[in-house]
């Protein structure tokens, strides 16, 4: 029976392979972050994929609830490469090399639970709400980035500190000296993330196309 790896699971190991290598390069852990915020980058599609054929329809609200809840968390790795710096032990190249193979299985999962979402939508919701679901996600997901790297917000903050997250909402729309960042950061992502999708979904039509001409 031969074995197979797949190749999200190639690029997990050899994100783990670069931290055991950069360890062992500086002997400090700096780094080990980067595998919490995979595993929440990982929630959203766990999360949608939770939902079965024969689910009642709360369940099937619910888990897609999740997963919209966890999304930003997949795109958000990209902002890790902030803590790029000259000064660090290890070179600079191999920093920027892990980050990057973070930040990739990030937008990787992001992709990959964004459809399911899609698809979760369009086969449970009326048509006017899966019009408007495309554009309301990636931008929910990019102003969900700037909650966390900005304002430093987690996911579960919606239930632990509701109150505090709904000000820091309302002060970093609805404030002057705020607005300017909040709108500039949200609308790249937003553009940035759609950009990727559009990408993902043209060499997937590809994909489908070349396989009909070959069978």
């Amino acid at each position: 029976m031969k074995f197979k790896i797949s190749f999200l699971s190639r690029l997990v190991i050899f994100c783990g392979l670069l931290i055991v290598a950069r360890f062992f390069k500086t002997g400090h852990y700096s780094f080990l972050f980067l595998f919490w915020n995979l595993f929440l980058a990982w929630l959203p599609l766990w999360a949608i994929k939770k939902i079965k054929n024969n689910d009642t329809v709360i369940k099937r609200r619910f888990w897609l609830a999740v997963s919209v809840l966890f999304l930003p968390n997949a795109p958000y790795i990209l902002t890790d490469l902030f803590h790029l710096k000259k000064e660090l032990l290890a070179p600079l190249w191999f920093d920027l090399i892990l980050i990057l193979s973070f930040a990739f299985l990030g937008l990787i999962y992001f992709i990959l639970a964004l459809d399911l979402i899609f698809k979760e939508i369009g086969m449970t919701f009326p048509v006017y709400v899966q019009k408007l679901a495309k554009p309301l996600l990636f931008l929910s997901s990019s102003y969900g980035i700037y909650l966390g790297r900005y304002l430093r917000f987690n996911s579960w903050d919606i239930v632990s500190q509701p109150l505090h997250l709904a000000g820091s909402v309302y002060n970093s729309i609805f404030n002057g000296s705020s607005f300017k960042e909040t709108f500039s950061v949200t609308l790249t992502f937003t553009v940035f993330l759609y950009l990727i999708y559009e990408i993902y979904l043209s060499f997937k039509k590809q994909n489908i196309s070349t396989h009909h001409e070959l069978y």
